[in-house]
């Protein structure tokens, strides 16, 4: 199974509910894995439906060059992003992964990407993309049901978490045939290391999951992004924030 080197990510918000469209990218070379998916969770909709305010579009590519010509052309591949309230795109580069997904391969899921750079600059912001999956054969919904609640969980404690500039979570068509994932944005790296293995409701639903094993396999990817284009929430999430003035 071929790893990819960069990942491309495009945000869009709408005013209304809505259904996802789709995605093509046929004519874009270099494109391992792309797919459409919703927060269903923040609309309140059945995650099967496909319909909510957020969606993302998750590529996975073998070099910058298929990422950056997958987002330009837009227009054509997903045209009704453009109907959007707000929409916000970016090439990512990954300097962490851990773990298996199964974008690349739905029937050996393994790690997503390959050759990475050892770590951010110190002060850059961070985009983090976790994922979650099941195994279809013998799958026991409890497990699942219970993984969803701890996530749920999580996202209510994020309020006011230092460093957090915004998160969400979504399902790809088929709820669980694809692995769900969420998208959390940070200040800098030292911020989401802070939340990820300091005290608090994820510290705890990390700990639960490994004595429960509540899922098959899990993922984190922490990016720095090479490229990027709009806003969100009318504001660039990924900006180098000015430092305090000394007092």
């Amino acid at each position: 199974m071929a790893a990819a080197s960069v990942a491309s990510i495009q945000l869009a918000r709408f005013d209304q509910l809505r259904e996802a469209g789709s995605a093509t990218w046929d004519s874009t070379p270099g494109v391992l894995f792309c797919a459409v998916a919703a927060d269903t969770r923040a609309a309140g909709t059945e995650a099967g439906s496909q319909v909510a305010f957020t969606f993302v579009v998750l590529g996975l590519h073998a070099d910058v060059a298929s990422a950056r010509q997958l987002i330009d052309n837009r227009a054509t591949g997903a045209p009704w992003l453009d109907d959007a309230s707000e929409t916000w795109s970016a090439v990512l580069q990954p300097f962490r992964h851990h773990g298996a997904a199964n974008y690349l391969d739905r029937a050996n899921p393994g790690v997503l990407f390959h050759d990475m750079p050892p770590t951010a600059d110190a002060g850059d912001a961070v985009v983090a993309v976790t994922t979650v999956g099941w195994n279809r054969e013998g799958l026991d919904m409890n497990r699942v049901r219970e993984f969803g609640t701890g996530v749920v969980a999580v996202r209510m404690s994020m309020t006011g978490v230092p460093g957090l500039r915004t998160q969400h979570s979504f399902f790809f068509p088929g709820v669980l045939d694809c692995d769900p994932l969420t998208v959390t944005f940070w200040e800098d790296e030292a911020s989401i290391r802070n939340f990820a293995y300091g005290q608090g409701s994820h510290r705890r639903q990390l700990d639960r999951h490994r004595a429960e094993n509540l899922a098959d396999r899990t993922s984190f990817t922490r990016f720095r992004v090479l490229h990027s284009n709009g806003t969100w929430y009318g504001d660039d999430p990924v900006r180098q924030r000015a430092s305090p003035a000394p007092r």
